[in-house]
């Protein structure tokens, strides 16, 4: 299967990042409206985020699969992803802590330093390209 170019793949999962991000603030509102701490409640959200964001990545914005095992590349696009987790949680504690700013608030900020690093990652790791010439073809990144 032929590889998108990495300009094309990256606005798919901007506009498929927003969706999950849509299902995870929506799962984040719901539950701490329900009383469950912030920090709970983020992670809630964020299990439901990734759901969305998984099938939106392996439908209709990577072109090209890493893993011949579904259930292994799921669990490694969650991996990567608690590890968007764990920047969303750092820098939700700063902005509810220090900067005094509102849970939602908080989260959209979050959201933005590990939107980048979760794109890179999986489409290195999971529906990446295959070899170096892969990255670089005519000086360009594809």
């Amino acid at each position: 299967m032929k590889q998108r170019s990495f300009l094309v793949e990256w606005i798919g999962y901007l506009l498929g990042s927003v969706i999950a991000l849509a299902a995870d603030i929506m799962i984040f509102a719901l539950l701490t409206r329900a009383g469950w701490n912030w920090c709970f409640a983020a992670t809630g959200g964020f299990l439901v985020g990734s759901a969305v964001a998984y099938v939106i990545s392996v439908r209709w914005v990577f072109a090209r699969r890493s893993f011949r095992s579904r259930p292994a590349e799921i669990a490694v696009f969650f991996l990567i992803g608690c590890a968007g987790l764990a920047v969303v949680q750092g820098v939700m504690w700063f902005c509810i802590a220090e900067l005094e700013m509102s849970a939602v608030a908080a989260r959209l900020v979050a959201v933005l330093f590990s939107f980048t690093a979760n794109f890179l990652l999986r489409r290195l790791i999971l529906f990446g390209v295959q070899s170096h010439a892969d990255v670089l073809r005519d000086g360009e990144i594809v």
